[in-house]
């Protein structure tokens, strides 16, 4: 479940013009700090990080 939200919100941060904030809350995550925690873990980095990653591709 946590990985399904996690995959979604790897396709929501392709869009620039949406905050991790509002992305967070999209996949179910209430705090902004555990879903950050929780990217990290699963993905390696943070949303932030891989956002950033995105865009240099």
């Amino acid at each position: 479940m946590t990985q399904c939200r996690i995959e979604k919100a790897k396709q929501l941060l392709k869009i620039p013009d949406l905050s991790i904030t509002y992305i967070s809350q999209q996949v179910g995550f209430h705090d902004h700090s555990h879903f950050s925690k929780t990217f990290c873990k699963i993905v390696g980095v943070t949303p932030k990080k891989y956002r950033d990653r995105l865009e240099q591709d």
